[in-house]
């Protein structure tokens, strides 16, 4: 049997979880899939860890494919990076510090289940020196943003919050107006997570939103497909995460769908499985796309045209029943006289 090594430079005696982990995907996230990404965050902080696949599922009283499924879970979402070895072997588990912005596709999965070696590594973050970031703090724009961001946030601002903050202004050139409006915006909808703020001024220098007017016209369609798929999914006491709001995003900006389709193709969903499913709903929306489906209107024409081949459908096999030869039905009678047949029988005993 084969190990799995597992292993970091710097020993830890505690686990430190991310708070977007818990803040964004761990309500979402099947509880053996949450097991699972914490007994591996808390592995990788020891000195050296050997496992196999098989130890793990044994650990957790499962099978070495759900402990796979659960790996290929978080690599969706992007927590994890798996990388792989030119035989298709599970070669390496990444976790990623960014990875609520992490783009890349996942790569292909091995064609089996066997123990393989494994080595996760914590990639480092690049960052300003002091001399920089001191040098920021002299900008009095730039040193109000950090007083009114500490407001926001409710707590004294590290220095990775710091190397966050002056990259969206350093490096994405948003004005400190508008990154306070950012900020204002996401903690009003309960997100305090400077990570999950990053890929919302990740967008606005992709669109070029340079004002807060824009950013506020903006943030209200975003708001009004994010209200409208929390209602039709039924989704309470939690925040949408952000592989859910990439689908939002895709749905009205890629597709160009409307907040009335993607809440038809939710509720729908809902009618049909009983649960939310953001995938399900990317599918009805996807076929609607391929038939040039843009409004209400050709939704419901559809649906009648749908309605009308399958009635035409369940008609054919009872016009097809009453045209085709029956043995039974189409049995020729035969004439008989069965009281001269009796008649002939009693003679005949009679000989």
């Amino acid at each position: 049997m084969s190990r799995i090594t597992l292993y970091n430079e710097q020993p830890m005696t505690v686990t430190s979880v991310p708070n977007i982990f818990i803040d964004d995907y761990m309500a979402q996230a099947n509880g053996e899939y949450v097991k699972i990404y914490l007994y591996l965050l808390r592995s990788v902080n020891q000195t050296e860890c050997s496992f196999s696949l098989s130890q793990i599922a044994d650990h957790f009283d499962c099978t070495e494919r759900d402990i796979l499924r659960a790996l290929k879970y978080w690599e969706k979402l992007h927590l994890f990076r798996l990388e792989y070895d030119d035989d298709r072997r599970l070669s390496g588990i990444c976790f990623l510090t960014d990875y609520c912005h992490e783009q890349q596709a996942p790569k292909e999965p091995p064609t089996d289940t066997t123990d393989r070696f494994i080595r996760a590594t914590l990639p480092g973050k690049p960052s300003y020196t002091p001399d920089e970031q001191k040098s920021f703090c002299e900008n009095s724009d730039v040193r109000e943003l950090v007083f009114i961001a500490e407001q926001y946030l409710g707590r004294t601002l590290n220095q990775t919050d710091l190397n966050t903050l002056f990259f969206w202004y350093d490096e994405l050139h948003l004005s400190a107006e508008l990154i306070e409006f950012l900020i204002e915006n996401c903690v009003s909808k309960g997100h305090t997570s400077l990570r999950y703020m990053q890929k919302i001024a990740e967008d606005y220098a992709k669109k070029d939103i340079r004002t807060v007017e824009d950013a506020r016209i903006l943030s209200n369609r975003d708001s009004a497909v994010y209200t409208a798929v929390m209602k039709a999914f039924g989704i309470r006491g939690r925040n949408l995460i952000p592989a859910e709001m990439n689908y939002l995003r895709q749905w009205s900006e890629k597709l160009g769908f409307s907040v009335e389709l993607i809440a038809e193709a939710c509720t729908r969903t809902i009618n049909a499985i009983h649960e939310p499913s953001f995938g399900y709903a990317n599918t009805i929306l996807k076929t609607w796309h391929t038939q040039g489906i843009h409004t209400l209107a050709e939704v419901q024409k559809a649906d009648e045209a749908y309605q009308q081949s399958q009635n035409q459908r369940a008609k054919r096999p009872a016009a097809a029943a009453a045209s085709s030869p029956n043995r039974f039905i189409n049995f020729k009678q035969r004439e008989n006289n069965y009281d001269e047949i009796q008649k002939r029988l009693v003679q005949n005993s009679l000989k």
